[in-house]
């Protein structure tokens, strides 16, 4: 069964784990061939002259070197007639205070000497050497010449001052083998001495590969800080959502640290910076490179975290941050501590990425396997800044931390793609909705109107009817008012259409004449219009509010009545009321008359309330009681649409 389930899961992510294998392939296939081949030095001597070792080689000095403690050696002192003794034979790389590479127990700080006889083949016109990481001052010799010094070496703390800066020296062709001298001084770190070994091989190759390394290392901080700079913005776009700003950060944290790491960059564009500010830069960036990674990925899979122990993993680190305030000794003597916590954090992420995986969360395989990348980039450059390892991987932890950075990116854009479709299918939803809602209003306005026709249809033709007996062109004139009302009644099929005050009140007018020939002088209408007739309001609001005065109030009062319709602007709108001298309502009445769960009476009233309410965000606002006049008030706000 797990077999089966492997081979399903292999079938399935087979192009997630191609990249996978293709990204660690390359990671080491540059990291071994930008990396010198291993050389072995023993007992203070390198013998290249009778090896395979050519002019387009370069080779690692690494071995035995003569180690002479607490003497800062010149080449003079080795030409004396004296012979001296080393104190042992010191393995490169490595520091004189490690038990692992040191035969004598050593303090952290001190002064020495390194000492190395180098014979290389006569083809080689242009030898040279590479010095990348010196704790942390150095005098080189070569022959008795002095040709390349870092810092300032000496045994007196108000004298020593530290360096940091890659060295490419041309060795003197004058005398082949080469006496090799270093001069070592360490005040203020906890290790001294050669961690990384010298780099032997002619001067252009040397210098080439050098460039080429500066180069990568320029490409992907560019590339890392383009990222950061993109996904800060995205956060100030959207605050709500944390990722970006944990991913910017992390991408920000990289670029900075890489800018003093490998070929440090930062001291090629600013070569006159003090090296501490590179050492508390070192610092800071080691600090919360893996804590603002777990925080990206608690950010992406929440729920696979649990806050306690993401805070037991991650608080520690405040109290290493503070070190910062103190000195570069300090922090260096902390920095084993660090070390320990920095690999319990990281196993942390990797535990809790394999439970994203097994719960076959969205991504979760892409970023286990850039996170492996990465971690296995930090174990790769701890090695080798505590001097194991043949080869020299200084510069890989970028990559590892690209290989990080280009996975989240992935990740982030399947995310944004897969709410793109989402919103689009949203979006697809709302049409929908909103058409369905357009059909529905339409089918109420059918209602409406249906409310509106048959009782009107059935009197007015009663009424014309009757005045064909008596006048026939008067019966003419009302047909055809009666067709200019249908038509009037029938142009429209939307609730929210618009229409001119001017043809509403030609409607109502329409209407009115019809209804006089049933009532004669028992019905009068009133306008009371203080606006220009060029204002707009929805159509069919005017004529069955007029006509619901005319059925239920003045047309019932023995004497008949007179219905007003008054029309002004206000502060916030048209104000329209219609109001009739009739019956008037009952006050139970009154209340129920704009409940929508009521039994429909009346002509429309209710769903002219809607249609208000749903244009505006306000209806109708009625008045009245029995035996006195009815008041309807409408307010028709400036804008279409604008609710209150």
């Amino acid at each position: 069964m797990i077999i089966g389930k492997t081979i399903g899961i292999i079938r399935s992510h087979w192009r997630l784990l191609f990249v996978l294998f293709f990204t660690a392939f390359i990671i080491f296939s540059i990291s071994l061939t930008y990396s010198p081949a291993s050389a072995v030095a023993k007992d203070g001597s390198a013998g290249l002259a009778q090896s395979d070792f050519d002019a387009n080689d370069f080779v690692s000095l690494d071995g035995q070197w003569e180690f002479y403690w607490d003497r800062l050696l010149t080449p003079a002192d080795f030409e004396a007639d004296t012979l001296l003794l080393a104190d042992t034979f010191m393995k490169v790389p490595g520091s004189w205070g490690d038990a692992n590479t040191s035969p004598l127990s050593l303090p952290g700080k001190g002064v020495a000497t390194y000492r190395l006889v180098l014979e290389y083949p006569d083809s080689i016109k242009d030898p040279a050497l590479r010095i990348d990481r010196v704790s942390a001052a150095y005098n080189l010799y070569a022959n008795g010449q002095l040709i390349a010094s870092v810092g300032n070496v000496s045994d007196n703390i108000s004298v020593f001052e530290g360096g940091y800066r890659t060295v490419i020296a041309a060795l003197p062709t004058d005398n082949n083998p080469v006496e090799i001298i270093i001069q070592v001084a360490n005040l203020d770190y906890s290790r001294g001495g050669l961690r990384v070994s010298p780099v032997f091989g002619p001067f252009q190759l040397l210098e080439r590969q050098a460039g080429l390394l500066f180069a990568l290392q320029l490409f992907l901080i560019g590339a890392i800080f383009v990222y950061g700079i993109h996904y800060f913005i995205l956060f100030f776009m959207k605050t709500k959502d944390k990722m970006p700003l944990y991913f910017s950060l992390l991408c920000l944290i990289t670029a900075l640290r890489a800018c003093v790491w490998g070929e440090t960059p930062l001291l090629y564009f600013f070569p006159d910076i003090p090296v501490r500010v590179g050492i508390y830069i070192n610092y800071f960036t080691e600090y919360n490179l893996v804590l603002i990674l777990v925080l990206c990925f608690y950010s992406i899979y929440p729920l696979e975290f649990n806050k306690t122990g993401l805070g037991i993993a991650l608080w520690p680190t405040v109290f290493f941050n503070a070190l910062l305030l103190t000195t570069t000794m300090i922090m260096a003597e902390a920095n084993k501590y660090f070390l320990i916590l920095m690999v319990g954090q990281m196993l942390y992420l990797v535990f809790h990425m394999c439970k994203a995986v097994l719960h076959k969360k969205e991504n979760a395989i892409l970023l286990l396997a850039a996170v492996e990348i990465f971690v296995l980039s930090i174990f790769a450059d701890l090695f080798s800044s505590m001097g194991n390892g043949r080869i020299n991987l200084s510069y890989i932890f970028l990559i590892g931390s690209f290989a990080v950075i280009l996975a989240l990116s992935i990740a982030q854009a399947r995310l944004q793609a897969n709410t793109q479709k989402k919103l689009v299918a949203y979006n697809e939803m709302l049409l929908e909705s909103d058409r369905l809602k357009d059909r529905i209003m339409e089918t109420e306005m059918s209602f409406l109107q249906a409310q509106i026709k048959p009782h009107f249809l059935y009197n007015a033709l009663s009424a014309i009817a009757n005045v064909c007996e008596k006048d026939g062109q008067q019966a003419s004139r009302l047909i055809l008012d009666l067709a200019i009302y249908l038509r009037g009644s029938l142009v429209f099929n939307q609730m929210d259409k618009i229409s001119t005050i001017e043809k509403e009140l030609e409607f109502v007018d329409t209407y009115f004449h019809i209804e006089k020939a049933r009532f004669g002088d028992k019905i009068h209408l009133v306008k009371e219009i203080s606006i220009p007739l060029c204002n707009q309001i929805p159509v069919l609001i005017l004529q069955p509010l007029v006509e619901n005065a005319v059925r239920h109030g003045i047309s019932k009062k023995p004497g008949g009545g007179t219905v007003y319709l008054r029309m002004k602007t206000v502060p916030d709108g048209i104000d329209i009321e219609i109001e009739d001298d009739g019956i008037g309502i009952e006050s139970d009445k009154l209340q129920n008359l704009l409940l929508t769960n009521r039994k429909q009476e009346g002509v429309g009233i209710l769903n002219i309330h809607s249609r208000l309410l749903r244009l505006y965000g306000q209806g109708l606002t009625i008045s009245s009681a029995a035996g006195t006049k009815t008041c309807v008030h409408l307010l028709i706000p400036t804008h279409k649409g604008e609710k209150k």
